[in-house]
C-alpha cells in the first residue's frame, strides 16, 4: 500500500484486484445463500473481524495479512479456489475448487469420450477401406 500525502492510503493494483474478487465471491454466495448471510457485516461476524475491516479489504485498501488469511480462509471452506482469488491473470483458474470426486468424473468422461472417438474412428476407417477397395478393382462406376 503506497501513501498519497494529501488523502492518506490509497490503493495497490495487488489488493484492489483481490479486494474486487472477494466482493465478487461474497455477492456470489448470497445470490445462493442469501444476501442477509453474506453480508460485509456477516463475513466479519464469521471471521472475528470488524466490518470496516472487510469493507476496506474488498476496496483495496488494504490490511493485515493475519485478516486477509482468515477472509480467504472462509472463502475456501465454501469451495472457492485460492488460486483464482490470488492469481494476476485467472482467466484459466477454476473459480471453484476441484474436489477429487469432480476430477475423477472428468476423467470417466473423458474416458468414455474417447472410447467413442474410437469406435467411430474404427467404423469410419473400415468404410473408407471398404470404399478404396471398390476404386481399385473398378466396381465403383461414375
Amino acid at each position: 500500500m503506497t501513501k498519497d500525502k494529501t488523502s492518506g492510503p490509497t490503493e495497490h493494483p495487488m489488493t484492489a484486484r483481490v479486494g474486487k474478487r472477494l466482493v465478487t465471491i461474497r455477492e456470489e454466495l448470497g445470490r445462493f445463500q442469501g444476501e442477509h448471510a453474506w453480508s460485509q457485516a456477516r463475513v466479519a461476524q464469521r471471521t472475528g473481524l470488524t466490518q470496516n475491516i472487510i469493507h476496506r479489504m474488498e476496496n483495496g485498501k488494504g490490511g493485515q495479512i493475519e485478516n486477509w488469511l482468515k477472509v480467504m480462509a472462509l472463502y475456501e471452506k465454501e469451495g472457492y479456489n485460492l488460486n483464482w482469488i490470488l492469481s494476476e491473470n485467472n482467466s484459466l483458474v477454476s473459480k471453484l475448487q476441484l474436489t477429487e470426486a469432480t476430477q475423477d468424473a472428468g476423467a470417466c468422461v473423458r474416458a468414455e469420450l474417447l472410447k467413442k472417438l474410437d469406435q467411430y474412428n474404427e467404423v469410419h476407417i473400415r468404410e473408407l477401406a471398404e470404399l478404396r477397395a471398390l476404386l481399385l478393382n473398378g466396381k465403383l462406376n461414375w
